[in-house]
Parts: C-alpha cells; sequence; structure tokens
C-alpha cells in the first residue's frame, strides 16, 4: 500500500465529515417529508407562498435559486470542503427590488409559519423551532416536488439544510432536536477543523508558573517506552500496535518480535504488573508528539 501525504488524509476525513452532514439531514427529512398530511398542508398554503415572492419571481426560476432563495431568509449559509462558502453568483435587484426584498422575506417567512404550525398540528414530525424544518417546508411550498417519490429519494432533491450548523466565528454549535450523540460529535469536529482554519492550531496550556504544562507521569511514561519501540520498529504505527499488543513471540535476542508485544513488555516493566493496551486515539496523539511531520499510514 502506498502512503499518502498527511495533508490528503486529513483532507479525506474532513470530505467525509462533510459527507455525513448531509446524509443525516436528508435520513432527517426522509422520517416526516412522507407524512400523509404533508401534501395537502403545502398544496393548500402553495398560492400564498407564490403571491408573496412575486416581486423577485424572475429570479426564483430554477431549482437551485429557489433552495438558494429559502436558505437566504432563514439566514443559512451552507459550506463546501476547503471552507468555501456556497454563495452562488449575486442577484442583479433593480431599486425597487431592493426596497422590497425585505418585506418579501418577512412574509415568506410568515407564510412559512403558517404552513409549519398546520404541519405540527397534523402530527408532522418536524422541528418548528429548528429553521432547517422551514427552510425545506419553503422549498416545498415554491417548488413542484414529485410526491410520488419514495421519502428518502424527494428529501435528496431537496438537499436540506445540515442537521447541525456552526457559528461563523467557530465558537459554538447548534443542533436540531432529536440528534444523535454521533452528529453531535461529527458537527463538533468540524467546527473544531474551522477554528484551526480561521485562527491556526490553538496554544498549549501555560502552566502557572510560566511555561508549558508538564505531562502526565503515565503519558510521559508511555511516550518514552514507545519512542524505544519506534528505534527498533521505525514502521510500527496505531493500528499495527494495537492488532500485536497481546502478541507473546519473541525473536531470536529474547525480545519481543512484534511492535505491540515490545510495548507492552516495555509499560508492564514500568508499571510492574498488566497494562492494557492503549487505545489507538491514545497511540495517535502519541505518534503525533514523538514524529511531527513524518507522514505514515495509519493502517496495520
Amino acid at each position: 500500500m502506498c502512503e499518502r501525504p498527511q495533508g490528503d488524509r486529513a483532507g479525506q476525513a474532513l470530505r467525509k465529515r462533510f459527507e455525513a452532514e448531509e446524509r443525516q439531514a436528508i435520513e432527517a427529512l426522509a422520517r416526516w417529508i412522507g407524512h400523509p398530511a404533508l401534501r395537502s398542508i403545502i398544496e393548500r398554503r402553495r398560492l400564498g407562498a407564490e403571491t408573496v415572492v412575486m416581486p423577485i419571481a424572475h429570479l426564483l426560476t430554477t431549482q437551485s435559486e429557489v433552495i438558494r432563495f429559502c436558505w437566504h431568509v432563514y439566514e443559512i449559509t451552507g459550506i463546501e470542503p476547503g471552507w468555501v462558502l456556497r454563495r452562488g453568483k449575486p442577484w442583479l435587484l433593480t431599486v425597487s427590488q431592493l426596497n422590497v426584498i425585505e418585506r418579501v422575506k418577512a412574509d415568506f417567512r410568515g407564510v412559512v409559519q403558517l404552513a409549519v404550525n398546520e404541519l405540527e398540528g397534523a402530527g408532522v414530525a418536524l422541528i418548528p423551532s429548528w429553521n432547517g424544518d422551514h427552510v425545506v417546508v419553503g422549498e416545498l411550498l415554491l417548488l413542484a416536488p414529485d410526491w410520488e417519490k419514495p421519502p428518502l429519494e424527494l428529501a435528496e432533491d431537496l438537499q436540506p439544510p445540515a442537521i447541525g450548523a456552526i457559528r461563523f466565528d467557530a465558537s459554538g454549535t447548534i443542533h436540531r432536536r432529536g440528534s444523535g450523540e454521533r452528529a453531535s460529535n461529527n458537527i463538533g469536529a468540524l467546527r473544531r477543523a474551522l477554528e484551526r482554519h480561521k485562527y491556526g492550531e490553538p496554544p498549549r496550556a501555560p502552566y502557572a508558573g510560566g511555561g508549558t504544562r508538564a505531562l502526565p507521569q503515565p503519558t510521559r511514561q508511555r511516550r518514552e517506552a514507545l519512542a524505544k519501540v519506534l528505534e527498533r520498529f521505525p514502521d510500527a504505527t496505531a493500528s499495527r500496535i494495537a492488532t500485536t499488543y497481546d502478541n507473546e513471540v519473541v525473536s531470536r535476542d529474547g525480545l519481543p518480535a512484534t511492535a505491540g508485544g515490545y510495548l507492552r513488555q516495555l509499560l508492564e516493566h514500568d508499571d510492574g504488573g498488566i497494562v492494557r493496551c492503549p487505545s489507538k486515539s491514545t497511540l495517535h496523539e502519541d505518534f503525533k508528539a514523538l514524529t511531527p511531520g513524518r507522514d505514515r499510514k495509519q493502517s496495520g
């Protein structure tokens, strides 16, 4: 297997997190967009939505422009891997359109709110407090959805906003009610990546007397042992160590024949008892501390 540069791996991991956000949003929407009461309520409110956007109707001739308008109304901005905002081409508005655009947005929000209230009353499981669900209702009001499609396909067509959002300054996140722990962890990881992109790596915590905080003794001992492992097994990886940690095989020189077995021997010698294998995430952090900037594959 060829080694890939560390930057490529990080970029691929980030892209997977973006893909996970899109998938979670589609799955969340699919859970309520197939409700039998949805279509009749949307069709009944459609005329009101089309009426309030009439001053800018000539700008809403494609699905992409309708989706963009609905996101804009609720001040939601999509973002791509690489932290590029999905802005689209700017609209060229006349003076009269500029004068009415805020009223159009306010009136449209009002129509959407009426539809949301009616949908909630009918038992549709959208979240009235989540702007992303309001965006979807707005899209349904202005588009001509194919109601015969399965819910998952219809949800994919509407390109719903993510079920989590990051504040523009990367100071925090907000979540759609009912989001699971996996979704929370995913948007949290994206927030930390955006924070590093905008502000760089955070400084290490200062020690009370100045300088940097001393490493805890278990961490220091483990990294000293791992440094010895790397001297003997320079191609060792976190995955390989975890896989071979319980291996008892020894080589001709009497030392363990695997990187994991050697680390276990060193740790148990220092501790004087049985030591469980460190987690892969802990080993990854140790590798980064011991070999900064070094490219290494992380599969066994």
